[in-house]
């Protein structure tokens, strides 16, 4: 029997690719880029730069990507010297229209390195298209692809308001929930209680670690499991011509539509799993986990819609979807949406926008790490796949709200309502004790 499952698996491999160009004529690269250049303040301030090697170009490489009305925000991860803004908003370059540059987001006093009140090390975020809030995880660390990493500042999480440009919260992690000195926090993302957004889970490719942010508490810790370690026999991956070596724990991670469960893969392995929300809520709870099923591919980025999980394949250059709509997951469930040898190389973050469509990041990561990469050639893309799906984010204010009408108000204390009525009690007290 556990031949002819080999067998069938195989077969299903090998049929996929015929679907692969379903979305041909839909699909498009929106952005690409040979290398990367800034919204500098001036000529001089990016010669300054340059000479101080404070931007290396060769260094800089797209890695996260969200979108939010129409705007796309990418981040750009300080593994090496030479990365002048982590975090970014891609526009029009105003000297040249034919080009589109990063401008640093929120501006460029956020991206100082060693004030530990800017961004040191971003690799990922989530932004709610609910509230307009963008969920920063900052590392703290930087030039880990280096023999001298420098571990500058604690960890933290930035919560910041988009559409009003302001600062909402900073949260900074414990040494002890996520360690200054060894952490790779990688992505990120939401879960919805009561109509809020009330926790945030967190991955850790490195000490292979599940954080959970609560932020009705303003408190987080993290989980630990043996599924959250890499796959014995994946640590050497394919690319074409390609060979890296690495082994990277606990990467991709997606939350349900229903935000009932959380998924999660190593980089470094076939196999998927998930562990139910209620759990993740409970400090004090044991972790169960459920194994899923195994992916067609190794896997970076992936995401939920309200139909399906996409994720990327490593070694086929491709997207696959992974739908939920039958009530086992299997390889059968799993499809090839779109696959380019050249253009998908390494699908590193996948989202959602507001109008359906999936937006991802290729970035041929494994030419970075193993320094093949030439950027006298179009290397790094960005790509928008209508999908015809809702993200997992989207209405989950109403979607979550049942318990709202009941009168278990507890989680609201995360929402900026509620904060807006106590600054408002705040000032009324004041008038009164003053007349």
């Amino acid at each position: 029997m556990a031949a002819l499952g080999n067998y069938i698996f195989t077969l299903v491999i090998l049929i996929l690719p015929t679907v692969q160009g379903k979305l041909d004529g839909q699909a498009q690269i929106v952005y690409q880029w040979k290398s990367l250049d800034y919204s500098w303040q001036n000529d001089t301030a990016k010669q300054q730069y340059i000479t101080d090697k404070r931007f290396i170009v060769e260094n800089n490489i797209i890695t996260g990507v969200k979108v939010l009305d129409g705007s796309v925000y990418v981040t750009v991860p300080r593994w090496k010297p030479g990365v002048p803004s982590t975090l970014n908003k891609v526009i029009i370059n105003p000297t040249d229209t034919n080009e589109n540059i990063l401008e640093p987001f929120p501006n460029w006093k956020m991206q100082t390195l060693g004030d530990c009140d800017a961004l040191q090390y971003v690799q990922s975020m989530e932004i709610d298209p609910n509230t307009g809030h963008m969920w920063i995880i900052d590392s703290g660390r930087i030039n880990r692809l280096t023999d001298q990493p420098q571990n500058l500042c604690p960890a933290k999480l930035v919560i910041y308001d988009v559409r009003n440009d302001q600062l909402v919260h900073v949260h900074e992690f414990p040494d002890a929930v996520v360690s200054r000195a060894s952490n790779f926090m990688n992505d990120i993302v939401l879960d919805y209680v009561n109509g809020v957004a009330s926790f945030a889970y967190i991955t850790d490719t490195a000490d292979a670690k599940l954080y959970v942010y609560d932020c009705q508490r303003n408190t987080s810790y993290f989980f630990k499991h043996p599924s959250m370690g890499i796959e014995p026999g994946t640590e050497t991956i394919n690319i074409g011509d390609n060979q890296v070596i690495t082994s990277a724990t606990i990467d991709g991670v997606a939350m349900s539509s229903d935000f009932r469960f959380l998924y999660y893969c190593a980089l470094n392995g076939y196999s998927l799993y998930r562990v139910s929300t209620a759990l993740l809520r409970n400090q004090s709870s044991i972790l169960s986990v459920e194994t899923v099923g195994r992916k067609i591919d190794l896997t970076d980025g992936m995401v939920f819609t309200d139909k399906a999980l996409y994720f990327g394949g490593l070694t086929t250059n491709a997207l696959y979807k992974w739908s939920t709509s039958r009530v086992k997951y299997s390889a059968f469930n799993q499809e090839m949406v779109i696959s380019d040898e050249t253009n998908l190389r390494w699908v590193d973050t996948i989202a959602v926008d507001d109008r359906q469509n999936l937006w991802l990041v290729a970035n041929g990561l494994d030419m970075f790490v193993s320094r093949r990469r030439n950027i006298t050639k179009t290397n790094i893309f960005i790509w928008k796949i209508p999908v015809g799906e809702n993200g997992y984010l989207s209405a989950a204010i109403s979607r979550t709200r049942d318990n709202i009408s009941k009168g278990n108000m507890k989680n609201v204390a995360c929402n900026t309502v509620l904060l807006s009525a106590l600054t408002l009690f705040i000032i009324v007290s004041f008038i009164l004790q003053n007349k």
